[in-house]
Parts: C-alpha cells; sequence; structure tokens
C-alpha cells in the first residue's frame, strides 16, 4: 500500500492480508494517522500472526529492499493501457519469481512517476470499488488460480 492517510485504510488491508495468508505487508509512504497510528496498529496485528511488514519512506525504498522480478502498478482503467493479467502472474509465481503489487492507499492513486516503476495495469471491472478492492480481487484471482 502506497501514499496513504488513513490509519483506518491501513487496519482494513492489513485484516486483508492476513485474511489472505500473505507472509510480507509493505507500507510506502504513510503520513498523518496513518503513520503515527496505522503502522503502529497494523505492526502488532501482523506480528502476532507471525507475518512481516515492511514500513519505509517512499515506494523506490520497496523495490530496492526487495528486489521484485515484477512489479504490478493498480490504476482506473483511463490510466492504464493494459488489463491486469492473472496467467502472467501465475507463471511468474511458479517459476519463484517475486512479484510486487501496489495499490494506492488514498485517492486520486497513484502519479505518472509511481506508475512507471512497474507495469500500470487496470481491472476490467464496471467502476472503480477503492484499493481494497481491487487488492481484495486480485488476491482472490491469484490464489484461485494457483491451486
Amino acid at each position: 500500500m502506497h501514499n496513504v492517510y488513513s490509519s483506518q485504510k491501513i487496519k482494513e488491508m492489513t485484516e486483508l492480508i492476513l485474511g489472505f495468508g500473505i507472509e510480507t505487508f509493505i507500507i510506502s509512504k504513510a503520513v498523518g494517522s496513518a503513520a503515527t497510528v496505522g503502522v503502529p496498529e497494523s505492526q502488532k496485528m501482523i506480528f502476532q500472526k507471525g507475518k512481516n511488514l515492511i514500513f519505509v519512506k517512499d515506494l523506490p525504498d520497496a523495490i530496492e529492499l526487495l528486489k521484485p522480478d515484477k512489479i504490478y502498478t493498480f490504476i482506473h482503467k483511463p490510466y492504464a493501457k493494459n488489463k491486469f493479467n492473472i496467467v502472467e502472474v501465475i507463471d511468474y509465481l511458479k517459476k519463484n519469481q517475486k512479484i510486487m503489487l501496489v495499490f494506492a492507499g488514498s485517492q486520486p492513486g497513484l502519479s505518472k512517476k509511481e506508475l512507471e516503476t512497474g507495469s500500470a495495469v487496470f481491472l476490467d471491472l464496471p467502476g472503480d470499488i477503492g484499493s481494497i478492492g481491487y487488492t481484495t480481487v486480485v488476491l482472490y484471482e491469484i490464489l484461485k488460480n494457483l491451486k
């Protein structure tokens, strides 16, 4: 989750991440209550489940630390040219490659520069369902297709 201001949004995303059994949750560029309340609450929840939380200043820091093989940045349809390709993601994962999924924590979303850090993709949905919704759909599709 990148560029988040809301501690509640971090809590909701943490619950989602834990519910899907994701090992590592990365928060970059959290400010205000997200940084002072949301990150510590998330850290406690994640630590209790034996998972990992990485909190970094900005998106390039997360990329530098994790060195993912592929990065997907999610944005609304008009701002991305390519539809999210679940088959491609599953292929990467089956080859034991690391992927990073970047979701905006606040509106209007990711900047042009942030989108260019990876493959800017959209979900083919009738409308905007927000970052929590986007994350839910993407993680569900990945886990469903890995089985």
